[in-house]
């Protein structure tokens, strides 16, 4: 396997662009982050995802949505990170490229979560951690698929 700057370069800048995003969206006071969530529900894409997703959670739909944001957020880190650790270490199979970027976006989750005790009406949480977890579970999972259906049809 042969190492491509533009891969690789790409895939940085896809993996340092969602941690902006990430970022910032945690940066939102908890006003802010509840009228998104409700703007979300409002839309027919909010209501479809609520009515095929199962409930997460006992408080409401409001919580579902933004659990349900988490995973997809992370999903997308661990996605572009998986793919650029593959770049870095020219694996056929990811086995060190998931790892490195599963570990690298559990820190990152951890950060985010302490990020958010500085935001007002936000706190960290262990809780959140574990289901970004599960969103970073989902990403590498399709990072490690997308690697295997490549080498057969190779």
């Amino acid at each position: 396997m042969v190492r491509s700057r533009a891969r690789l370069w790409g895939y940085g800048l896809l993996t340092l662009a969602i941690m902006c995003m990430i970022f910032f969206m945690s940066a939102k006071d908890g006003t802010e982050s509840s009228s998104m969530s409700e703007w979300l529900l409002n839309t027919a894409f909010g209501q479809f995802l609520i009515r095929l997703l199962p409930r997460l959670t006992d408080y409401g739909e409001e919580l579902d949505i933004r659990k349900y944001a988490h995973m997809a957020e992370y999903a997308m880190l661990a996605f572009s990170s998986g793919f650029f650790f593959r770049e870095v270490f020219l694996d056929r199979i990811p086995r060190r490229s998931l790892c490195c970027g599963g570990l690298f976006c559990l820190l990152y989750a951890c950060s985010d979560e302490y990020h958010q005790t500085f935001v007002a009406g936000r706190v960290g949480s262990a809780v959140d951690v574990m289901v970004d977890m599960v969103g970073v579970t989902a990403g590498l999972i399709i990072v490690f698929l997308i690697c295997i259906l490549r080498k057969e049809l190779k």
